[in-house]
């Protein structure tokens, strides 16, 4: 998450509009700073990123705003919060990687912003889609309890053996507060999980449990698959199979860079500080002169959730603008 480009872009906003009759936005015994000299300071250390940012997000808002609303931000926010157990989680993380609610929203409204321009500019053929479906595996639910000793975890097995609830046990025990909250439930589909936690899941028919504990790099796990859903017909497949699709475009910044570039070249993009007149470059470049720097596409790219190491997706948030929850 790029956080000094999110405070940096409130900042700068706030000055290109300041109607302030006084120019000093501090002052000590030692003289005044005025907005001139703090915007050539910040001009200077995060302003052709910080323009950037915000020139992507006019134009696609321009283009895009009547699909990525309020409600829809506040929607993803609320997905997300819970992913995290709940608020008052969820704002500890967002506090602790320098965000408040505002700012992040902010942040999953240019995501989902570059969702939309990214749907509305890609096309997939049959033959693409084939060859995603025959290596497409439909999600599972399965249920997890994580927990930090093996003994433990032996014990917790004995109890579910001999009639425990799972769910119970999970809220109790499992060091994923996340899915905790949720008896220890949790969807993912190939690739998604680490290939200990997949390849152990994977092996269960609906309602077995793994015999012995599980360890990944996070502990040990007792996995209980819920529901193994069997693949259906490439028409019942199509779009699940065209959203897989999708987040792997999402996930692939070369491609993000490319749509980007092709919705700026049409922006007439007009840069009137001479300073900054190269801050969008990498996008305003024809084919013909393209670089290979990506830079630009990663500091407004999609994080869709704070990072959390206590999660065992081993996938971004992800990627862009669809963040759900991650198992430990």
């Amino acid at each position: 998450m790029k956080k000094l480009i999110l405070t940096a872009a409130t900042v700068l906003a706030g000055l290109a509009i300041a109607g302030c009759a006084d120019n000093t936005v501090a002052s000590t015994t030692a003289g005044k700073i005025s907005q001139d000299e703090l915007y050539e300071a910040m001009k200077t250390n995060v302003g052709s990123s910080t323009l950037q940012q915000l020139i992507i997000e006019d134009v696609l808002s321009e283009k895009y705003g009547k699909v990525v609303t309020d409600k829809k931000v506040s929607k993803e926010y609320k997905t997300q919060e819970e992913s995290y157990g709940g608020a008052d989680a969820f704002k500890y993380v967002l506090s602790s990687s320098g965000f408040t609610e505002s700012s992040y929203k902010d942040t999953i409204r240019l995501n989902l912003l570059i969702e939309e321009a990214v749907k509305d500019n890609t096309e997939f053929t049959d033959e693409e889609i084939q060859t995603a479906y025959d290596a497409y595996t439909p999600p599972v639910t399965a249920a997890h309890i994580l927990v930090e000793d093996e003994d433990q975890a032996k014990d917790l097995i004995t109890q579910l053996n001999d009639g425990a609830d799972f769910a119970t046990l999970a809220k109790e025990n499992s060091a994923d507060t996340a899915s905790a909250e949720k008896g220890g439930e949790l969807t993912f589909s190939t690739g998604e999980m680490i290939p200990e936690f997949e390849e152990a899941a994977m092996k269960l028919k609906e309602g077995e449990m793994t015999t012995e504990p599980v360890q990944t790099t996070n502990g040990y796990h007792i996995i209980k698959m819920i529901e193994k859903p069997e693949k259906g017909t490439l028409k019942e497949e199509r779009k699940n199979i065209e959203a897989q699709l999708l987040q792997a475009k999402l996930a692939d910044s070369a491609a993000i860079q490319a749509i980007l570039s092709s919705i700026m070249q049409d922006a007439n993009v007009v840069i009137n500080d001479e300073d900054l007149s190269t801050a969008m470059d990498s996008y305003l470049q024809t084919a013909d002169s393209t670089t290979e720097d990506t830079s630009a596409e990663d500091s407004a790219a999609t994080e869709s959730a704070p990072a959390d190491s206590s999660t065992e997706d081993s996938s971004t948030a992800d990627s862009a603008a669809t963040s759900e929850s991650s198992a430990e």
